[in-house]
């Protein structure tokens, strides 16, 4: 265990969360080092819409391939990236399936990003054993380097760290107890940063997590502590691009339009675009019909849009897949009445839905 324990403590609420209690909470977050990011990016004529590839369906299914040619300016491996499945053994570096999907978008003309050097959820049994936190960090560190510039100059950055923030900072601080935490303490966040900066100057950074966008003050505490990390390393010199929202709606939560607003002012202020990742909708509860489904997706998926430019357009929007066919949402999250969900652009005979069309336009507007 990290002798920085500071963040096994909950933050301190007395009556709601206030804006005070979440930034004190978050000042506990380690300074780090680096040269600053530059400004955000120029607007482009649209903004990119990509969503994320599996290697199994890629491989099996030809109208898959297809789908992200038709309708995708970039197209991103799912799990293919991350820690375990590129180093299941210590010595085992499998980047085949990565390589794969990135070169099907480079040679047809997509771009691609990077999803994850380090996520909570993918940490192997023999980096589960690490103890040594001079080890834990030397793992680190050589894993981001050599993953990063095995694909520098293919990927246009990195989802760098996902889902560091705790689920509810309220109850239970504002980082989640994860092993790189237990390991190396809050430092790993700023560690995981340098490694890439220094390995791909160009790349753009991205911390990555969820439930930024719904009403309530859990939701309040996680953007209040994501801006605070992102503040933290800026003011460290340390290189962050962009947050990621990953956009997993659901359909008994209300987007916060006005909270996306400022989060997102208060993001570009500090020169950091903001990034949606990884979109769908977990609809448990519309009547089964897919007329009724489609219209719940429709309008939180505009409610997410409208918060988001309203401030200005964001840099990106990625779904979590293309086609209803293939999507984690079932297994993790069954509906109710045991329907099949509808998450994704494309239904399950790759036809585009009327909320996609919508989308699709958006992201073409001017404004």
């Amino acid at each position: 265990m990290t002798d920085d324990t500071r963040f096994s403590t909950p933050i301190a609420i007395d009556k709601g969360l206030t804006r005070r209690s979440v930034l004190a909470a978050g000042a506990a977050l380690a300074a780090f080092g680096l040269p600053r990011a530059g400004e955000a990016k120029a607007e482009s004529r649209g903004v990119p819409f990509g969503a994320m590839i599996q290697s199994d369906y890629f491989r099996s299914d030809a109208a898959y391939r297809q789908a992200f040619l038709d309708h995708c300016d970039m197209i991103v491996p799912g799990a293919e990236l991350k820690f375990d499945q590129i180093r299941p053994e210590r010595d085992i570096w499998r980047l085949e399936p990565a390589e794969t999907l990135v070169d099907f978008a480079m040679d047809n003309g997509r771009t691609s990003r990077g999803h994850t050097h380090v996520w909570w959820n993918s940490v192997p049994p023999w980096l589960e054993a690490i103890t040594d936190r001079r080890e834990g960090e030397r793992v680190l560190i050589e894993h981001v380097e050599r993953v990063t510039n095995h694909f520098r100059g293919k990927l246009l950055g990195w989802d760098v760290v996902n889902e560091v923030i705790a689920h509810d900072p309220i109850q239970e601080g504002p980082l989640r107890r994860s092993k790189w935490l237990q390991l190396l303490g809050p430092r790993h966040i700023p560690l995981a940063f340098e490694a890439t900066a220094r390995t791909d100057p160009a790349a753009r950074l991205v911390v990555n997590d969820y439930d930024l966008e719904f009403v309530g003050p859990r939701f309040d505490a996680r953007r209040e502590i994501m801006l605070t990390i992102v503040r933290q390393m800026l003011d460290a010199n340390i290189p962050v691009g962009g947050v990621g929202i990953q956009g997993h709606l659901y359909g008994d939560r209300q987007i916060d339009i006005d909270a996306l607003t400022r989060f997102h002012k208060d993001l570009d202020a500090l020169g950091v675009e903001l990034l949606v990742t990884e979109l769908d909708v977990i609809n448990r509860e519309s009547a089964p019909d897919p007329a009724s489904m489609d219209a719940l997706a429709g309008k939180l998926v505009g409610d997410l849009m409208d918060g988001i430019f309203a401030w200005k357009r964001p840099a990106a929007v990625v779904t979590w897949g293309i086609t209803d066919r293939y999507t984690w949402i079932p297994d993790e999250m069954p509906r109710y009445d045991g329907e099949p969900h509808r998450p994704l652009p494309l239904d399950r005979d790759y036809r585009p839905k009327a909320w996609f069309e919508i989308l699709k336009a958006r992201l073409l507007s001017t404004s």
